[in-house]
């Protein structure tokens, strides 16, 4: 495992390696099935070892995702922005300035990433298709050299919801068009690893149903990512499906299923950690 691998990689004396596989293991346990305070844990553990081993520049890789999880468990003055505790400079803009300075693409995709997230989570959707459009115009080279990283295949998750939402809400074709584009290539990755993205691809297809007003497709789809994500394990992805359907209903005027799956959704969040994301859905949505 990737833990292991750190440990092994101190053993030998490879401090580097050590910290870039702690890395990785944090961005994965944030998507796999870890309740958000063990996650917070495991960062403040790996990252007071990584301040020991002098490995700061290569443990700030996980900063974003560290001020996010702070978001989502309530801990955060503006949720929608990626901006507290753990960004060690004063604002995200200083953050992204520095990162251009010292030509860190991997940095920046990750400060595009989880601002896009929180964004899109607490819905501020302009803000998170702002910070999908600024990833698009990262080298291509970050792309080849980094295929297999997990926020690379997420990444076109969220991007794709993030269109759908606003060409549902701005009724422009082009954000229509790019979600669908996006979704191609999270229907490669649920075939290629149906367990972790199938459920994914499910709620982009409920989605896209929803936008072209078709209401029957769209109701079995949002209630099969439902159930795939629970069979999976995903509680967050489990949340957000159940959010989006309660969303769905909602604008149908179905009042009992809206409120079931809102309720539902906001459970879940609890159960995740995400009590900042779970206050939000309760004190903005009706039901």
């Amino acid at each position: 495992t990737l833990l292991e691998a750190n440990r092994e990689g101190l053993k030998a004396g490879d401090v580097t390696y050590a910290t870039i596989c702690a890395t990785i293991y944090c961005n994965i346990a944030f998507r796999c099935k870890k309740k958000l305070a063990s996650v917070k844990k495991d960062l403040t553990d790996l990252g007071r070892e990584a301040k020991v081993y002098r490995q700061e520049s290569t443990w700030n890789l996980v900063y974003p995702l560290e001020q996010a999880i702070l978001n989502l468990m309530g801990h955060a003055e503006w949720p929608n922005l990626l901006d507290g505790d753990a960004i060690p400079d004063e604002s995200l803009e200083r953050c992204i300035s520095n990162a251009k300075l010292a030509s860190s693409n991997w940095l920046l995709f990750t400060l595009y990433y989880f601002q896009m997230l929180v964004a899109y989570l607490f819905d501020d959707i302009e803000l998170a298709i702002k910070m999908g459009e600024k990833y698009i115009d990262l080298d291509e080279s970050l792309h080849r050299s980094h295929k297999g990283f997990v926020l690379l295949s997420e990444l076109k998750f969220l991007y794709c919801l993030t269109s759908l939402a606003y060409a549902r809400n701005t009724k422009e074709g082009i954000w229509e068009k790019r979600g669908h584009e996006s979704m191609e290539r999270v229907r490669k990755l649920a075939k290629d690893y149906p367990s972790s993205y199938q459920h994914k691809l499910l709620l982009l297809e409920a989605e896209s149903a929803f936008n072209a007003g078709n209401k029957r497709k769209a109701s079995e789809k949002y209630e099969l990512a439902v159930t795939l994500s629970r069979n999976n394990e995903f509680i967050q992805d489990q949340a957000l499906s159940c959010e989006l359907a309660g969303k769905f209903y909602a604008k149908q005027r179905n009042e009992y299923k809206a409120s079931h799956y809102y309720g539902k959704a906001h459970e879940l969040y609890l159960e995740w950690g995400a009590k900042g994301k779970a206050d939000h859905l309760r004190e903005n949505y009706p039901y």
